[in-house]
């Protein structure tokens, strides 16, 4: 009797499995791997660490010695015209960014501020606690399908159109001289004495510090340099923009108390040779 030879079958059905389970693990691979992906990224957001940054920035803005409203009770002209300049960004496009130069400086309270912060590594902060990436928001951030909000901090994020120096904006101020006065800001705040306008092709300044020695030229540049980008950067980074939209609208039926207001906050963790940003957002009872 003539024995069957099934080898070349055989191969054939190996062949033909080999193929299908390749197939199926790179369907999985493709659908799924961009899900762990997302997954860790959203490990940075609202984590431990982060809430416990977002919970210290909270108790900040709920002490008596900040006033989201606007406030003309104080002594001090320059906390007058910042409390109308937040109030104005904040009827504008839905948030402030909250800064330790706004608050009382009763008790020590500025000085335990930009301590805390910069401990906690609020990312962007400067050694004075501002410039800080916290946001002061209402308490609704964006408007649910069908309807509308004004301001709606969620389309002013997504559209990103404003600049930083029009945070510092007056009402009705002329817009050249308010982005004039920002960058002319930033270089006094970098040790600068002064600066030519923003846009002059050849900025040049001057400044001898207390010790009376006298900044390199190239120094004064780099300077006038940040201060330059700084003044025509969008407000809000990719990641911070990422972590906004990704929030719930916050309507008042979120609420477990009578906040009306949220603050959100970004941290640059470095400590114990990290460097990695997370972000976290919690209600201010206020």
């Amino acid at each position: 009797m003539k024995k069957i030879n099934n080898k070349g079958f055989i191969l054939a059905e190996t062949l033909v499995v080999c193929v299908f389970l390749m197939l199926m693990f790179t369907m999985i691979y493709t659908n799924y791997f961009p899900i762990i992906g997302e997954y860790e990224k959203r490990e940075v957001y609202d984590d431990v660490d982060g809430k416990y940054v977002a919970y210290w920035v909270k108790k900040l803005v709920e002490s008596d010695q900040y006033r989201l409203e606007f406030n003309n009770s104080v002594a001090d002209e320059s906390l007058i015209q910042s409390s109308i300049r937040r109030v104005n960004s904040m009827n504008t496009n839905g948030y402030m960014r909250f800064e330790c130069k706004d608050v009382l400086n009763t008790e020590g309270q500025r000085d335990i501020c930009k301590n805390l912060l910069n401990s906690l590594e609020v990312a962007n902060c400067d050694q004075d606690g501002n410039s800080c990436e916290i946001y002061i928001t209402h308490y609704q951030i964006g408007a649910p399908s069908g309807t509308n909000i004004i301001p709606n901090f969620k389309k002013t994020v997504m559209d990103n159109n404003v600049r930083r120096y029009q945070e510092f904006c007056n009402p009705g101020e002329n817009d050249y001289n308010c982005k004039n006065d920002f960058f002319k800001s930033c270089c006094v705040r970098k040790g600068l004495g002064t600066c030519h306008d923003v846009d002059a092709e050849s900025i040049q300044s001057t400044y001898v510090d207390p010790t009376e020695q006298v900044f390199a030229s190239e120094d004064r540049d780099e300077i006038a340099r940040y201060c330059k980008d700084l003044t025509n950067s969008r407000v809000f980074s990719t990641q911070m923009k990422d972590y906004i939209l990704s929030l719930p609208n916050y309507t008042y039926q979120h609420a477990s108390t009578d906040s009306n207001f949220r603050v959100i906050v970004m941290v640059h963790h470095t400590k114990d040779f990290n460097d990695y940003y997370s972000f976290s957002t919690m209600e201010v009872s206020k």
